[in-house]
């Protein structure tokens, strides 16, 4: 019966529940509990020194200009609500576009109650509560990606492309301080030669902070004073570099930044923003699958150590944007120690901006992570876990412990409202190499450690002001929803399944028109899967007849196709499932993104069903499909579901197109 304690907690727990659903199942609920916490603040605001009286009186708040207000409020009201209904109805299963869904309860509601307060997360004078929620979540993220809590240092950034200009921002203040050190008369200050320099260019950064200890020991405030002066923060990239070759004897040569090919484009803007240059740029080419080859990071690596050009940071992608790809972080970060044993580091930054949340795969249901070090009741459900992904993709998520610095967006897979990104280090000293204040006091006045009675945040970090409400929604997202197996976990592994599962009847279905065709020839496109997804995210192509994998007989072939008609089909798709100009999102019945891959990439290079296409255009235009939404194995108003439904769906309309195509 639904009374024993254990089918009480099942349902207590299902993850269906923690959404408002596709038709607002949860209407009820989320109405009692916004009504809840609106009526909670007014309280509280009524309860501060309650013998005041009203600084706007009642006579006004019930007079004729307030009847006129509240017209004009309810007239502009209704029209932004209006226009709002226009928007991507994300919270479809029939939505597969981008990497946003509906944002879970807990979310939703903890912003609502925190926007009321409207707290400045910049330090405890400005945000008391959530500014140590915020630091709270940077130390959850530390130990899922396993890093030491107490050395690390974690923080909310307003997406991931904060978060990454910031890991190369702390990054570049500890690669440059073992010079700064040598050039102020520490460690290393004997070694005035290239050999020197490049000695002191690759101190890991796990030694930095030693260093800087030692150097800064006999009389922190006149030694740091002494150290300013050289610091690369002060001197600027064009002044550090001159007084570098001034006091080795040595030609300075600009560092590298490595990056696979798939790497976002905020890494192309972060380089000149931080007086880099593109040109700092080496790439690592990828595999079939759209990952990191192992071996040219090697090469690339090389290639840096022959030329005596120190890599200030490598950058590995866990969920590319594009594709939701993995790189074997496990596997780069072996070829990373072996050139560190020969005199080359480089550390390893994972931008997981999409892919941070599914390490929650492989982190056992012990309960959420507590700063208290009392775990939480784990949230199991009644239904079965599936399976998370193994072999190559569990393999890197379980070596994230081995890099230095990781990326992680709340608003994407942990389905909190926007703006919530992440940035997380694994050597916590290098935020007070770049704050305002001397790093000898921080400890003295200034410390980002969430149970001091007032922590700070703004000199250790870019942004300025930013909100606290977001640093409320992700940790009391992390409250009921647990960081592992049971919670998130078991959300994206089912995610990742049912994206398995579409590739699979998409492969199916191109089986079963291999057979038709050698009956007769093929009178529609056929539907390819681009490459073997990895976590919840496929790329689709649409292929002309008549573009076989062997050379048929011209009456199956009526001519050559070239890349231009792929790609003519295929945006023509894009467009005919992407947003556009609507009166109403009723004409939307699916929605789907798109993306271009260059011919040379290997997924297209190799791509069999591409092998007879004539290349006359430079890159391959796709669709792109993100699955956030569980519910897309359910039933459509026809009983079937919206994942065969919309194959077919996709099928006709391929053939349609296809049809409408100029000779």
């Amino acid at each position: 019966g639904t009374d024993t304690p254990d089918a009480m907690h099942n349902e207590q727990h299902d993850l269906d529940l923690y959404f408002l659903g596709p038709k607002s199942e949860q209407r009820q609920f989320l109405v009692e509990v916004l009504q809840l916490v609106l009526n909670d603040h007014v309280f509280w605001r009524r309860n501060y020194y309650p013998k005041d009286p009203p600084s706007i009186p009642y006579s006004k708040v019930h007079g004729e200009q307030a009847r006129h207000f509240r017209e004009e409020f309810y007239t502009e009201l209704f029209r932004l609500i209006s226009e709002l209904k226009l928007d991507v109805p994300i919270f479809s299963p029939r939505y597969a576009a981008h990497m946003i869904s509906e944002m879970n309860l807990p979310s939703l509601v903890s912003y609502f109650a925190a926007l009321l307060y409207n707290p400045n997360n910049v330090s405890s004078e400005a945000s008391p509560v959530t500014i140590r929620y915020e630091l709270q979540v940077g130390q959850q993220f530390a130990a899922l990606f396993g890093f030491d809590t107490d050395r690390s240092f974690g923080h909310l950034t307003s997406g991931g492309t904060v978060a990454n200009y910031e890991s190369l921002w702390y990054t570049m203040a500890g690669r440059t301080l073992p010079v700064s050190i040598a050039m102020a008369g520490g460690q290393g200050a004997e070694a005035r030669s290239a050999d020197g320099l490049w000695a002191l260019m690759n101190v890991p950064l796990a030694e930095v902070e030693e260093r800087l200890a030692v150097f800064l020991a006999p009389d922190p405030e006149a030694r740091f004073e002494a150290l300013r002066p050289v610091m690369q923060s002060h001197l600027g990239l064009v002044g550090f570099a001159r007084r570098v070759e001034a006091h080795f004897g040595a030609e300075w040569v600009p560092p590298a930044v490595v990056a696979p090919r798939t790497a976002h484009y905020s890494w192309a803007r972060a380089l000149p923003l931080l007086g880099l240059g593109k040109g700092a740029v080496r790439t690592v080419a990828v595999d079939a699958d759209l990952r990191a080859k192992p071996d040219d990071f090697e090469r690339v690596l090389r290639a840096c150590q022959a030329e005596r050009r120190p890599v200030w940071q490598t950058v590995s992608i866990v969920g590319t944007t594009e594709f939701g790809t993995i790189d074997p972080v496990h596997a780069l970060a072996d070829v990373r120690d072996r050139l560190a044993a020969e005199g080359l580091y480089t550390p390893i930054h994972v931008d997981a901006a999409y892919g941070g949340y599914f390490a929650t795969m492989y982190r056992e249901g012990e309960g959420a992570w507590d700063p208290s070090g009392e775990p939480m009741d784990a949230a199991p459900s009644g239904e079965p876990t599936d399976a998370p992904p193994g072999g190559e993709t569990e393999a890197a998520f379980r070596a994230l412990s081995r890099v230095d610095s990781v990326t992680v967006d709340p608003h994407k897979a942990g389905y909190t409202p926007y703006g919530a990104g992440s940035i997380v280090i694994k050597h916590g000293f290098l935020k007070d190499l770049v704050a305002e204040t001397a790093p000898y006091c921080l400890d003295r006045h200034d410390t980002t450690e969430a149970e001091s009675p007032r922590p700070q945040l703004g000199k250790f970090i870019l942004e300025g002001s930013k909100p606290g409400a977001a640093a409320a929604s992700v940790w009391f997202a992390h409250r009921l929803i647990p960081l592992n197996l049971d919670g998130y976990g078991r959300q994206l592994a089912t995610l990742c399944r049912l994206t398995r599962d579409v590739h699979a009847r998409v492969s199916e279905r191109g089986k079963a028109a291999d057979v038709q065709a050698d009956s007769r020839p093929l009178s529609s496109p056929r539907i390819v899967s681009l490459y073997r997804p990895q976590l919840n995210l496929l790329c689709l192509l649409a292929v002309p007849p008549g573009a076989p994998v062997d050379a048929r007989p011209s009456d199956a072939s009526p001519r050559k196709w070239k890349l231009s008609d792929v790609n003519a089909l295929n945006e023509a798709l894009a467009a005919r499932f992407g947003v556009r100009e609507v009166m109403s999102i009723q004409s939307y019945d699916y929605l789907v993104s798109r993306t271009t891959v260059a011919v040379d990439m290997p997924a297209i290079a190799e791509c069999e069903e591409l092998r007879h296409v004539e290349r006359d255009e430079a890159a391959v235009t796709v669709l792109r499909l993100v699955f956030m939404n569980r519910w897309f194995e359910g039933l459509n108003e026809h009983g079937q579901s919206y994942r065969e439904n919309f194959l077919d769906v996709l099928g006709a309309e391929a053939a349609r197109l296809w049809a409408e195509q100029p000779d």
